[in-house]
């Protein structure tokens, strides 16, 4: 019996399944949710293809794939088709090492590190506390590849965005959209209602209330409001390392519009998963 099962999900006709970074955010936010409760290891988006690590034999993936498939379709688009889900057995456990290497790897092994500098597509953020709707995911990993630390998960990444030392207060909204894993940081879901409050307790250590609020789009009184919440500590941290990360300028090239605006020192901060 297979260790674990690797599939590959593709649209009929090889269409790009996420074409910009708010795209390949909602995918890994629909996986995050619709995977919950399933064993999924990993996940990797690359352009036209999406590869999943399942820790289940082929019979049980498929079952979970159907779920996992008819979800990710109401997300992308109803004239979405996928075509049959191709299978490949993870057969023991450095198999499973290296495959969890290869799904996580997808932009690099395509030449699409431009496309996804943040890898918004892929678990790494749920993997690294950068992402906490997914960070169920690293249970998993910690259970089945208990070798995998943490510092090869941060090479993978490009380096450990908490050591960063400097935030610009105009990458802040990008950042609470990230850690919340929605499109943008507006709503009422409590995911957002959460990374906007931690946004606003982090910001508020360098910056007045209406500096923070023309930052978020948001009112006076309502970051007053927040203010006054406490943010889930996973949250917190997701929000600290998110805003540290892109206030280094990754992506400026090909997305600038989360880049720029005025800086404010951090002190150095690390910690695990």
């Amino acid at each position: 019996m297979a260790l674990a099962s690797q599939l590959i999900l593709r649209a009929r006709d090889n269409r790009v399944l996420a074409p910009d970074l708010v795209d390949r955010r909602r995918w890994s936010h629909t996986l995050a949710f619709a995977a919950r409760g399933r064993p999924l290891l990993a996940h990797g988006l690359a352009d036209t293809h999406a590869h999943l690590l399942l820790a289940c034999d082929r019979d049980e993936a498929g079952l979970h794939t159907r779920h996992l498939a008819r979800t990710l379709h109401l997300c992308l688009g109803p004239e979405l088709e996928w075509e049959p889900v191709r299978f490949s057995p993870v057969r023991d456990q450095a198999h499973l090492a290296s495959t969890f290497g290869y799904v996580l790897g997808q932009l690099g092994h395509h030449g699409l590190d431009e496309l996804d500098p943040f890898f918004e597509g892929t678990a790494l953020p749920d993997l690294l506390g950068l992402r906490p709707s997914g960070a169920w995911m690293a249970g998993h990993v910690r259970r089945l590849l208990p070798r995998v630390k943490r510092e090869e998960l941060l090479a993978r990444f490009g380096g450990d965005p908490w050591a960063c030392c400097e935030r610009r207060l105009s990458t802040l909204v990008q950042a609470v959209a990230a850690a919340a894993g929605l499109p943008t940081a507006q709503g009422n879901e409590p995911l957002r209602v959460d990374a906007r409050a931690a946004g606003i307790r982090l910001a508020r250590q360098g910056h007045t209330i209406r500096e923070v609020a023309d930052a978020l789009g948001l009112s006076i009184r309502t970051v007053k409001r927040l203010s006054a919440r406490e943010p889930s500590t996973p949250m917190l941290r997701a929000v600290e390392g998110q805003w540290a990360w892109r206030s280094q300028g990754r992506g400026q090239k090909s997305h600038p519009q989360i880049t720029g605006g005025t800086s404010v020192p951090t002190a150095r901060r690390s910690g695990p998963v």
